[in-house]
């Protein structure tokens, strides 16, 4: 640690955590009762966007389909202290990209409110939905991330001046990458980066503390937790059809087609745990929010809720929906799916799980 570099734990040392995490669990389980709420929040906003320059690129898309909808379950004890509560969302965490800031942003401004307004005798969880195409509302788009960093310690101006050549070019960008070189912010900037990063920081505590306070109120005023509630699991796997792009050595970033051949099945895995009539349905992999927003539609329970990026990682990339099969946005460009599987097939495995579990 000395030397300044980040150390990342080993295996057995995650491992060792999550079984102790366990025990710790078991050790002090407790008569429960559970309920669900919903809230609309607009504080996300739709990332693929078809701009005046004819051009895609991920920046605010108000138009774009959106999920809106802030789930809730509650786990409330004999005291009717909440023992765990259960936040989902559908937007990205990425409010300090390329800041060089690691920052749990605003899933753990949100867990923060919940637990210290119930004197931390409340763990608050949060997931995230179908948010592979949400970002939040006023969050700086990467492009003007990347133009602002060169420009710290100037007098701000409303309209920024034309990208550098680096972002209008179609070839070569990786975020990694990116990240990897990012040169150290200069003495004479220090002070306007710190102003940047704390502003930035503001706009992280308000969507949490706008998340947190929200869920408090279902739980206070809306949800009427139940005393029973039976359990049942289940998950299935299926493939898709899957392609590898023709620029794999230089990959385009958006706003081209970067040509395909076939490549190797995509394997997905959804899932559904259902607690009394409430029903999580899991997807191992980051998905558009039309598919959740179909599922709901489609579901015979309306206290529905999707958990994307969990149970594993499928080797997929983004999960796009059938009608942005044509973007050119770098989700969709950098996607292994072929167009016309994913969303059906999720869908129509999420309902027959919630058929299965009724009978």
């Amino acid at each position: 640690m000395d030397s300044g570099e980040l150390v990342f734990p080993d295996a057995q040392t995650i491992t060792s955590a999550i079984v102790s995490a366990v025990d710790t669990a078991k050790s002090k389980l407790a008569p429960a009762r559970v309920g669900y709420g919903k809230a609309n929040l607009d504080l996300n906003v739709n990332r693929d966007l078809f701009n005046s320059k004819l051009e895609w690129r991920q920046e605010p898309n108000p138009e774009g389909a959106s999920d809106k909808a802030l789930s809730v379950v509650e786990f409330v004890g004999q005291d009717n202290v909440p023992i765990g509560v259960y936040i989902n969302y559908a937007m990205h965490p990425i409010n300090f990209y390329l800041s060089g800031v690691i920052s749990a942003d605003f899933p753990g401004e949100a867990a923060k409110y919940v637990e210290e307004l119930f004197d931390n005798k409340t763990v608050a969880v949060f997931s995230q939905g179908a948010s592979g195409d949400q970002n939040p509302r006023l969050a700086f788009s990467p492009s003007f991330i990347m133009r602002s960093r060169q420009r710290l310690g100037e007098p701000q101006t409303i309209a920024p001046p034309a990208p550098p050549t680096e972002n209008r070019t179609q070839q070569g960008f990786n975020a990694a990458a990116a990240g990897s070189a990012r040169a150290a912010v200069p003495p004479e900037n220090v002070e306007a980066y710190k102003k940047a990063i704390g502003r930035t920081g503001d706009y992280v505590v308000m969507l949490g503390q706008m998340i947190g306070t929200t869920a408090v109120r279902l739980m206070r005023e809306e949800i009427k937790p139940e005393d029973t509630a039976a359990i049942w699991g289940g998950q299935e796997r299926f493939t898709c059809p899957g392609r590898e792009r023709l620029d794999a050595a230089n990959p385009a970033r958006e706003n081209v087609f970067p040509g395909y051949r076939d490549g190797p099945d995509v394997n997905l895995k959804v899932g559904l745990l259902r607690i009394g009539d409430i029903n999580f349905v899991t997807v191992n992999g980051e998905v558009y929010s039309k598919i959740a927003l179909k599922l709901k539609d489609a579901a015979p329970a309306n206290k529905t809720i999707m958990v994307t990026l969990a149970n594993g990682a499928a080797n997929s990339g983004y999960i796009y929906s059938d009608d942005a099969y044509s973007h050119l946005s770098f989700q969709v460009i950098g996607s292994r799916l072929k167009p016309g599987c994913a969303e059906g097939k999720i869908i129509s495995t999420a309902v027959g799980l919630m058929h299965k579990s009724g009978e």
